[in-house]
């Protein structure tokens, strides 16, 4: 709480060398929330509390869910039948077929213009594919777009691709197609404007936004939800593969 007051101060006042800083510490203590969180469940496979617990991490698009398997294999029979651990390896399960190394599954969707997308269309000119999930609403999205559209401008040249997938709402047309043009996303895009209910939101598992996918020539995800210079950096690996 203390770090969320400290980043909204620092937004408030323009400073985003402190913004900067503020946001490495949370993320930080969130990786150590999760190794503390593994650590608890690994030594109280008989306890109910460690049902709570991966329902909880099972809910982190950022986490491995190869890991969360484990853990769930590990508990006791009695622990897993319980509703927390049903409901959290039905997640688990679903985020396994996006988990990095899987093929990304294909889908279609509407364009802004009204036509059907398909996602293997534009993976067939790419080197690089960014599945970008967001929403005209969603705050956090639209602050990122412009380290998103500088990465764009400087890697689209050499084969970097990005398919837009919009969360707004069903009445929100009008609002998705305007964030497009005063953020300068030049990329193709496309929405059900089902918000939560988007099919292809509901195919990757995606529970929050911003959340991207990034994929290699051959479909296959090679890395999830990572920013600005993380994100620049597993581009130019992949193009130069």
């Amino acid at each position: 709480m203390q770090l969320q007051q400290a980043y909204t101060t620092a937004r408030q006042k323009q400073d985003q060398q402190e913004m900067d800083r503020v946001e490495k510490e949370y993320f930080a203590l969130q990786d150590e929330k999760t190794r503390l969180a593994y650590k608890f469940i690994e030594k109280n496979k008989d306890n109910y509390t460690s049902a709570l617990i991966l329902s909880d991490l099972s809910f982190n698009q950022d986490a491995d869910a190869k890991k969360l398997k484990a853990l769930y294999d590990k508990l006791s029979p009695e622990v897993k039948k319980s509703s927390m651990a049903q409901d959290a390896i039905q997640r688990i399960e679903l985020n396994l077929k996006t988990a990095i190394g899987m093929k990304a599954p294909d889908f279609e969707a509407p364009t802004p213009e009204g036509k059907t997308l398909k996602m293997s269309d534009v993976l067939k000119n790419s080197k690089v594919l960014i599945l970008d999930f967001w929403a005209s609403w969603c705050k956090p999205c639209r602050r990122e777009n412009p380290y998103v559209v500088e990465i764009y401008k400087k890697y689209h040249p050499k084969g970097l691709e990005i398919l837009g997938v919009s969360l707004d709402k069903p009445d929100a047309r009008d609002a998705w197609l305007k964030a497009i043009e005063d953020d300068g996303l030049t990329w193709k895009h496309v929405s059900h404007l089902q918000y939560w209910q988007d099919p292809v939101a509901r195919l990757y598992g995606v529970q929050s936004i911003p959340s991207t996918f990034i994929l290699d020539k051959n479909g296959v995800i090679r890395a999830k939800n990572l920013r600005r210079e993380k994100l620049e950096a597993k581009i130019k690996e992949l193009l130069n593969e």
